[in-house]
């Protein structure tokens, strides 16, 4: 959870965020895995990395290209999200793991799903269910 004011830098096509809260450097949000990391100290120091073998590994321009083959593409106001999430040991990076939905319920189911798991401890079983 993002406890203090922050500007967000950049999003993926994966629902990601690369963002600068108040207190400084650039972090990552794995929005699969919930994981927050910090990626760089300044904007242009994010701004250099993103030529780098980094970038391929937040961005997975191989695997969106299979996305695109597939016929699965991304439109305006959407992002790929995940049919079982990465924080799932069923959860795969995969062309069959991944579709295209709108941003607003990629961030509030995979943020619903989130707050729910943070408190329970590596490798305990879930059951999910799923409706209104």
């Amino acid at each position: 959870m993002l406890t203090e004011p922050f500007v967000p830098v950049l999003f993926s096509v994966f629902g990601d965020v690369f963002f600068e809260p108040d207190s400084g450097g650039i972090w990552w949000l794995n929005t699969g895995t919930a994981e927050v990391s910090r990626v760089a100290h300044t904007v242009q120091e994010f701004g250099g990395l993103l030529g780098t073998d980094l970038a391929n590994d937040w961005f997975m321009p191989d695997l969106i290209e299979s996305l695109q083959a597939a016929g699965k593409f991304a439109g305006a106001g959407q992002c790929y999200s995940y049919v079982v999430l990465p924080v799932f040991a069923e959860g795969r990076y995969e062309v069959e793991n991944l579709n295209p939905v709108p941003v607003h319920e990629h961030f509030g189911l995979t943020g619903r799903v989130l707050r729910e798991l943070r408190s329970l401890p590596d490798g305990a079983l879930v059951r999910l269910k799923v409706g209104p």
